[in-house]
């Protein structure tokens, strides 16, 4: 039942997003998809598994209030979330450019950002319970077979942010305490992604404790 919630997951949260205008409902079914990422530590059943998920859940809800952040801060005053609203914006907003751009990457799976540890340990957590017989090996391959079609969608915003025409050259600025709530949510991601081991071992330490 958890293999059948994880595949439609990933299939829906992926396929839907493909096709997204709206910067929000694409990382709104983004976040289906990373459910079923999160499924797949879940069946492994293991205490890799369990501090896997425990990562991943750390990571993600970091990854997606900063990505979402950003979002709200450079539609704040426009209210549009059309892609299209984004084309240029590294020229217009280049420090919340940049720190979309670490978000996005640690989304879809880019190392050294802690979403690619994420899916990573996660993975790793299935592979090793295959080796017990439990076939776990399919879903290991359809996860990084999606993980690869959500690297298009997230390589698509990056384009309107860092390749497209402005078409409002105007420049978009944040309060202060915006930009640096956002950066400071930016530096864990790249720290989990560069020292993931302390928050690993903390989590080993609660799993074996349970």
């Amino acid at each position: 039942l958890l293999a059948v919630m994880a595949v439609l997951s990933m299939l829906l949260g992926n396929l839907a997003a493909l096709v997204q205008h709206n910067v929000k409902r694409l990382l709104a079914y983004s976040s289906i998809a990373h459910a079923g990422y999160i499924l797949i530590g879940l069946i492994a059943g293991t205490a890799l598994g369990a501090s896997a998920v425990l990562f991943y859940v750390i990571v993600y809800g970091l990854t997606n209030l900063g990505a979402f952040g950003v979002v709200a801060a450079l539609t704040r005053e426009s209210g549009n979330e059309d892609l299209q609203q984004f084309n240029g914006m590294a020229r217009r907003s280049p420090f919340l450019s940049f720190l979309m751009l670490i978000f996005v990457l640690s989304l879809a799976g880019v190392p050294p950002l802690g979403g690619f540890f994420a899916k990573f340990y996660v993975f790793a957590a299935a592979v090793q319970r295959d080796a017990t017989g439990y076939g776990l090996l399919w879903l290991v391959a359809l996860g990084i077979v999606m993980s690869a079609v959500s690297l298009y969608y997230y390589l698509v915003v990056l384009k309107h942010f860092y390749v497209a025409e402005a078409t409002d050259p105007a420049p978009v600025r944040a309060p202060t305490y915006l930009n640096l709530g956002l950066g400071l949510v930016a530096l864990a991601v790249m720290g989990l992604g560069i020292f993931p081991q302390p928050i690993l071992a903390l989590l080993n330490h609660l799993v074996a404790r349970l």
